[in-house]
């Protein structure tokens, strides 16, 4: 008689599969082979921009060519053609129109949204790239689930404040009626999936302060080979090349959220008389060019070949936020720019003081 796992036999089947290319000591070529045999569905919460989630999400693209993608809202045109050439199931929510203005406010029907989201039949791994509710999508008791968590919601437990900063204080009301029961279903979900991957060790922290279950880091990848410094060309000496590298604007590439801290960088800009190119948008786009002195522009959103030179001609990237791993450090770095970062979070994991870059303590 066949019968449904449990949900402990369903744990360590998900962890079993995770493990198995390490386990039985095969090549890096071969895991590659064995994860491309594997009907795989990623579940990612929402699709409406390139930021670093969906640069994860691409890597698992590469790596299981036969997966299929559920997520809450698409827009096509916000994401790459890589992930635009993979089937994509979105749930109904994502035919509202202006999603872009408003989605955030949809949060309270979200949970439902999420459990609602169809895994595909007979698939074999369900993996949810999560920092919203994609971790509550519903599979089949055989199946397992890996949630690779880039945090628990912030919105429901350390950034509450940082909202409030951002002019949201209608929305930091709502937050607060809501919350006992969003955390009730956030916590059920998470103990439901089979096992638990962290961003990074910070986040690690806080899916255990959170949720106290343990996780596995894996930190997220790095275009090494896309971000490099620039050759150096035309037989410019040592020299010009630091004097240049004195004189250019610092360099700072983020979403215009609260927690972010763009503001900081800001006023510190506007108090040193210091030029800073900022690239990026978001809900925050008119109250922050409102504060924004002289020496501030901003750029907009850009593609990666722009944004790989603006690396390269900056001075140094400013990171004012507390971020769970932070991508933007990285890049930075491996275009051999240096980085000021708040001594918080992913950086501090990542920025090599007084080798990479230095931290300030005060936000």
């Amino acid at each position: 008689m066949i019968r449904a796992a449990s949900r402990d036999e369903n744990h360590r089947r998900g962890k079993m599969i995770m493990s198995q290319p390490q386990d039985a000591g095969e090549s890096y070529r071969e895991a590659r082979r064995w994860a491309a045999g594997l009907r795989v569905c990623l579940v990612h919460d929402w699709l409406l921009g390139m930021r670093g989630g969906e640069r994860v999400l691409e890597a698992l693209l590469q790596l299981f060519p036969r997966a299929e993608i559920l997520t809450l809202f698409y827009d096509p045109r916000s994401v790459s053609s890589a992930i635009n050439r993979r089937p994509i199931h979105p749930s109904p929510l994502s035919n509202l129109p202006w999603l872009h203005r408003y989605y955030r406010q949809l949060l309270p029907l979200l949970p439902l949204a999420a459990s609602r989201l169809r895994v595909p039949y007979k698939t074999d791994l369900v993996i949810s790239t999560s920092h919203c509710v994609a971790h509550g999508v519903r599979c089949d008791p055989s199946t397992p689930h890996l949630t690779y968590c880039f945090s628990p919601m912030r919105y429901l437990y350390d950034e509450g404040g940082a909202y409030a900063r951002g002019g949201a204080g209608l929305w930091a009301g709502l937050l607060k009626l809501i919350a006992p029961s969003l955390r009730r279903w956030d916590a059920a979900a998470a103990k439901d999936c089979s096992a638990y991957w962290a961003i990074s060790d910070f986040v690690a922290s806080r899916i255990r302060n959170v949720y106290g279950l343990e996780s596995r880091v894996l930190y997220p990848p790095v275009l090494t080979d896309f971000f490099t410094p620039r050759a150096e060309d035309g037989g410019q000496g040592s020299i010009q090349r630091e004097e240049k590298a004195r004189t250019a604007p610092y360099l700072l590439v983020s979403a215009f959220s609260p927690y972010k801290r763009v503001d900081v960088a800001i006023e510190a800009a506007n108090a040193l008389g210091k030029e800073l190119w900022i690239v990026g948008d978001g809900p925050m786009n008119r109250r922050l060019r409102s504060v924004a002195g002289p020496t501030v522009s901003f750029l907009g959103r850009v593609n990666d070949d722009r944004l790989r030179e603006l690396y390269r001609d900056c001075r140094g990237l400013i990171f004012p936020g507390e971020e769970d791993f932070g991508l933007v450090p990285l890049e930075a770095m491996a275009c051999a720019k240096p980085v000021l970062a708040l001594r918080s979070g992913g950086a501090v994991e990542t920025v090599l003081e007084g080798v990479t870059g230095a931290f300030f303590d005060v936000c």
